[in-house]
């Protein structure tokens, strides 16, 4: 298992930060790949199920894929900005629901 992609998922929610537009998830994951040379940021929905998700740039928007329970990555999706409303991710950043974990 990939530690690092399960820990979002189990976080303390103290120790999340809040994704509150999506200049916000175009900088987080820009400084995510700087900070620590991988691609992508793990984002994690708040509820009951805490369903994850793996979002890397492209050229043409996103590339959100969910992250499963046993931290494997799962189906994937490339969206533009407008297309991202529509999928889960997209919904929960409107919602108020997405969040990150801090990069240390």
């Amino acid at each position: 298992m990939n530690q690092t992609q399960a820990a979002v998922r189990v976080a303390d929610f103290k120790d999340l930060v809040p994704v509150r537009s999506l200049d916000d998830l175009n900088y987080m994951v820009k400084e995510s790949e700087i900070l620590t040379g991988k691609p992508g940021r793990d984002f994690v929905v708040v509820g009951v199920d805490r369903p994850a998700f793996n979002v890397q740039l492209n050229p043409l928007g996103f590339q959100v894929m969910r992250i499963d329970a046993d931290a494997t990555l799962q189906q994937h999706t490339c969206a533009t900005a407008s297309e991202l409303a529509n999928h889960t991710l997209g919904n929960a950043l409107l919602c108020g629901l997405l969040y990150t974990s801090v990069i240390q």
